[in-house]
């Protein structure tokens, strides 16, 4: 499922604009830690993910709130409240496991570029991955590859603009703001890469019942080839960020060539 979200039309410029118009501010408990949200009228404006360098934060030891819990710091607006508690909400639920996609108003300060590309990594369905350069492509600027890395760098609302799911053109996992443990984790969570080594023959079977299809088709990013799951190629990279696909068909269009090894064509 892809993410729904409308990007409420605010003038390029500065975030004093938004940070003027900023009337409610609150945080919600997740497994990732504790998550703040900060909202207008008009949408979600920011959110702060924690801190993930060094890996998953430590939870003091007495956690002052369970999962899901929702705090309120501030709203001088109801209809900022409004929009806040919807955010928090559903970032409970998406943490939780219950939902896939979201269905916000986003009101964010960017230049034109910037927010074509943040529509179009928004369009990026949980479970599945996107480059940098495909995303250029589908905004009709395959070279711009650097500009969509900046808007991705830039976003101020993960994940409901979901910049984790963007990766380099090999697969590698780069330039995630609150570190790239948790964008691995997140990957993870949304199953758009297997756990482990051992989970990767599950992981197939989750990707099939997903797809709705008994065939699976592995774009190795690495490679720029389509291969069957069980293809010693697909398997050297199979922790790596790939696309997955339910037609050979679907793999050629998206630029990825027959495996000369494992031929699935």
């Amino acid at each position: 499922m892809t993410t729904t979200v409308t990007i409420a039309t605010t003038a390029s410029g500065n975030r004093s604009h938004a940070v003027a118009e900023l009337s409610a501010r609150g945080e919600v408990a997740t497994w990732a830690g504790t998550i703040t949200v900060a909202a207008s009228e008009r949408g979600v404006t920011e959110v702060w993910l924690p801190d993930w360098h060094s890996g998953a934060p430590e939870l003091p030891p007495a956690r002052p709130l369970a999962d899901g819990a929702l705090t309120l710091i501030e709203a001088a607006s109801p209809a900022a409240e409004h929009r806040l508690r919807a955010a928090l909400t559903e970032l409970a639920e998406y943490f939780a496991g219950r939902q896939r996609a979201f269905d916000v108003t986003l009101d964010l300060v960017g230049g034109p570029f910037s927010r074509r590309a943040w529509a179009e990594v928004a369009r990026v369905p949980s479970g599945e991955t996107r480059s940098y350069q495909e995303i250029a492509k589908a905004l009709g600027a395959p070279t711009a590859t650097r500009a969509v890395g900046a808007a991705n760098g830039a976003n101020p609302v993960p994940p409901f603009v979901p910049c984790h799911r963007i990766v380099g053109a090999a697969g590698r996992l780069t330039g995630y703001g609150p570190g790239l443990p948790l964008k691995q984790a997140l990957l993870v969570f949304e199953d758009a890469i297997p756990a482990s080594a051992d989970d990767y023959p599950a992981w197939i079977e989750r990707v099939r019942g997903r797809l709705g299809t008994g065939d699976v088709y592995i774009g190795v990013r690495a490679l720029g080839t389509c291969c069957r799951p069980t293809c010693l190629r697909a398997v050297a990279h199979h922790l790596r960020p790939n696309r997955v696909f339910g037609t050979l068909e679907d793999a050629t269009a998206a630029g990825f060539t027959p495996c000369p090894s494992c031929r699935p064509d």
